[in-house]
């Protein structure tokens, strides 16, 4: 009963650690979209992580978890680790959005709808851990395929430009770094969810059947 008191105080947590990395996406997009002026504190999500590796080794330590018990612990280490990268990104976007204040270019399209599905696989993914469920886990890995297409496409948009203007390839480095970082969100929101299918089947990565 103690193990199953902390697993689920340690869930309620990376559920509130989640949710202050997708407010921070949002404002991270919103600096650069908008051509505003944000502040993200990561601290917070930094603290989230400590707490939730120090609950993990008191519980390894004291009750020797075994079996799904044992890789639900293992796997919350690995899957805060990339919580906390999702939310270092969001700064790093703010940081590449800050070098654009003022640029007048017109912003990709897709970007909305790329940050929309990133924000709706983040959302199912942590879904899909509390609730142990891999058809949901499944289902977030096989939306990163939308995250590449729409990547691909903005970067060839952003590369088929000739003779542009300072001011324009300025603002085409940026955003490339930027979608960047937005894909690699897609990614670790990807490994979250192969590590609810580990959590739950004992198999990491090769689970999926061949199509």
């Amino acid at each position: 009963m103690q193990l199953q008191n902390e697993l689920n105080e340690l869930k309620r947590m990376l559920l509130k650690m989640a949710d202050i990395v997708q407010n921070n996406i949002k404002e991270a997009i919103e600096a650069y979209q908008l051509d505003k002026e944000v502040t993200i504190n990561d601290r917070v999500v930094n603290q989230y992580e400590l707490l939730v590796n120090e609950i993990c080794v008191d519980i390894l330590i004291k009750e020797r978890p075994y079996a799904r018990d044992l890789r639900e612990v293992s796997a919350i280490l690995k899957l805060v680790s990339d919580i906390e990268r999702i939310g270092d990104h969001a700064e790093d976007i703010v940081r590449y959005a800050s070098k654009l204040r003022g640029n007048t270019e017109k912003r990709p399209d897709r970007i909305d709808e790329m940050l929309e599905v990133t924000l709706e696989m983040l959302q199912k993914s942590i879904l899909s851990f509390i609730q142990l469920d891999t058809d949901m886990a499944e289902e977030v890995i096989k939306m990163d395929d939308k995250i590449d297409e729409i990547y691909n496409e903005i970067i060839k948009s952003l590369t088929k430009r000739k003779n542009i203007s300072e001011a324009a390839l300025t603002f085409s480095i940026y955003t490339t770094i930027i979608v960047k970082y937005i894909e690699r969100i897609a990614d670790h929101v990807v490994n979250i969810s192969e590590w609810v299918v580990f959590i739950v089947s004992g198999f990491y990565k090769d689970y999926l059947k061949s199509e």
